[in-house]
Formats: structure tokens, C-alpha cells, sequence
């Protein structure tokens, strides 16, 4: 694998208060080009880039989203700060997630147990989607943006469609297990997959009521990363605190390879390659695969201090839209 290609989009990564943008491929160089701290002592717990690739969007314990652009210029929060629009919220964001048709809208979930959808244009929140009954932990929008999947530590899956704001589905995990992460395939509009403390992976097609594809307790510790490969939905990578990295055909039962680490995972991240993964850990490494042979690191970056968990990772785009 050859990330001197100059084609290698940047990674976007969280940890502790601070988010920093990496370009690869100034190995062994210093390879962080920017680094800030949306509101110190406050922890970023997702970060998402734009459809153009010019814009990093982080939210977690400051109750608020922040945008930044890639030169390092900051644009500003949602809500707005000191907006008296009542639009503002008491809660602690744990995912956020853009629309895959534009970055107009991007959607945010926490302990308010409510998902909120943001209009970026008008800085204000539009939509309110309602039904779950504890902290949720996950939300993404569809390949389609048709629909919008939540996820929370009670185990629910809750499909909202984004036309109506109504419910379209609401599915549970077979376990009831608290669920963490989940992913949609960027192929198939009603194909995603979900995971959580119980170390269960699962493979939804959403128009069923139950799992496609179950690997139960795959991990032997809570689940931290789940994601399918860009390029085919068909692989699928897990990361967990049991320090083992799995890759799963999902025409398998089983899973197709695994490598273990000296540290916790705690978050992962498909390029658009389709075959490179970066996988953050607990004491702060990004640890880099190819899955395309046997899994080994072909580079470990020191993201962050040892005490500080890599929370949040996001490649960009291979193609960006422009508007």
C-alpha cells in the first residue's frame, strides 16, 4: 500500500478535548496538519468531515456542534452561541452525522434522547424525532437519505423517515444489549449494522424484523467500532475493548480474518479505498490495515497522549462533491 499516493484524503480524529486532522502521507514526518480544541476540557465524542471535504463538524460533552474549516479557520456552532432561539440543549452529544446527498443538514444525538436534524443554512434545529426512552449512542442517514437510523443504550434500533418525521420501523437488539456503534451501507438503502457491550454484532436488512446476520458475542468485551467497507457491503470491520480487530463476509457466519492488539479499540474507520482501516485505541494510537491481505499494522500513528482514548475517526471523501 503506498500512502504516498498524493490522492490520500486526510483523517479527521477525536480525542479527549481536542481534534486534530492527519495527512498520512507525510509519514514519518509529523503528519498532524491541524489541531484544536472546540471548548477545552469538554470531550469531543464524534467528528464527521462535509461532502466537499473542506469543512470538519465535531459535538460531544459542550452540548453543541462545532464547524471548523480545514485551514484551521472556525466557523462557528450550532446552536449559535448566545442564540436566544430556543433552539439551544442541555445535553452531551455522543454521535453526529451529515447528509450523504450535501452538507446542508446534519443530525445529532445524545442523552437527550431525542434525535435532532440541523439546517446548517438557517443554523437552526428543523426536526425532532422521538421514541427513545435513553441516551442514544448512534444516528446516521441512509445511502439514499431517505431514512434515518438511531440507536440507544436501552437496544433499540429506531428507523425515522425523513419525510414524514413518522417512525417507518422499530427494531431491537435480540439481546436487548446497550448498542454503541452502527454503520449503513454507502450500496444498499436498507442495509446497516449495529453493536454494542455485549460484544454482538448484527446485520439488519431494516425491511425485516429481525438480524440477517448474527455473530453473537464476537467480542468478548464491548463492541467499540463497527463499519462496512465503502466499496462492497458484503465486508464489514468490528473493533472492540477486547484489543481484536474483525473482518466478516457477510456471506459467512464466521468471521473471515482477525488480529489482536496491545491496546483497547475504540474506534474505526473504513477508507474509501474500500480495503484501508484505521482503527483508534485507547492510549491513543491510530493503528493502520489493509484488509486485502494478512492483517498486520502497516503504520501506527501517535495520535494522542496514552491516557487519551482515540473517540472519534472520519476519513475523507476519495470524491469530493463541490457545490
Amino acid at each position: 500500500m503506498n500512502l504516498s499516493d498524493p490522492s490520500t484524503e486526510l483523517l479527521a480524529a477525536s480525542g479527549g478535548d481536542t481534534v486534530k486532522i492527519f495527512d498520512i502521507k507525510l509519514e514519518p514526518n509529523d503528519p498532524c496538519v491541524l489541531s484544536y480544541s472546540p471548548s477545552p476540557s469538554c470531550i469531543v465524542n464524534s467528528v464527521k468531515w462535509n461532502h466537499t471535504n473542506l469543512v470538519v463538524a465535531s459535538a460531544g460533552e459542550d452540548k453543541k456542534i462545532s464547524l471548523w474549516r480545514k485551514n484551521g479557520q472556525r466557523i462557528g456552532t450550532i446552536p449559535v452561541d448566545g442564540s436566544d432561539s430556543g433552539d439551544n440543549i442541555e445535553e452531551s452529544i455522543l454521535a453526529i452525522s451529515f447528509s450523504n446527498k450535501g452538507s446542508r443538514y446534519i443530525c445529532s444525538g445524545g442523552s437527550g434522547q431525542v434525535v435532532r436534524i440541523w439546517d446548517l443554512q438557517r443554523k437552526r434545529c428543523i426536526k425532532w424525532l422521538r421514541g427513545h426512552t435513553s441516551s442514544i449512542t448512534g444516528v446516521m442517514y441512509n445511502c439514499k437519505d431517505e431514512h434515518l437510523a438511531s440507536i440507544s443504550l436501552s437496544g433499540d434500533l429506531i428507523l425515522h423517515n425523513l419525510a414524514s418525521g413518522a417512525k417507518a420501523a422499530e427494531l431491537k437488539d435480540p439481546n436487548a444489549q446497550e448498542l454503541k456503534v452502527l454503520d449503513y451501507s454507502r450500496i444498499s438503502r436498507h442495509i446497516l449494522v449495529t453493536a454494542g457491550d455485549d460484544g454482538s454484532v448484527h446485520l439488519w436488512d431494516t425491511t425485516g424484523r429481525s438480524p440477517k446476520v448474527s455473530w453473537l458475542k464476537q467480542h468478548s468485551a464491548p463492541t467499540a467500532g463497527v463499519s462496512f467497507s465503502p466499496s462492497n457491503d458484503k465486508i464489514i470491520a468490528s473493533v472492540g475493548l477486547d484489543k481484536k480487530l474483525y473482518t466478516y463476509d457477510t456471506g459467512s457466519r464466521r468471521p473471515s480474518a482477525f488480529i489482536s492488539y496491545e491496546a483497547p479499540f475504540s474506534s474505526l474507520a473504513f477508507r474509501d479505498d474500500g480495503w484501508t482501516l484505521a482503527a483508534g485505541t485507547g492510549n491513543g494510537r491510530v493503528v493502520f490495515y489493509d484488509i486485502r491481505g494478512k492483517l498486520q499494522p502497516f503504520t501506527v500513528l501517535r495520535a494522542y497522549g496514552s491516557s487519551e482514548a482515540v473517540s472519534s475517526l472520519c476519513w475523507q471523501r476519495s470524491k469530493p462533491t463541490m457545490c
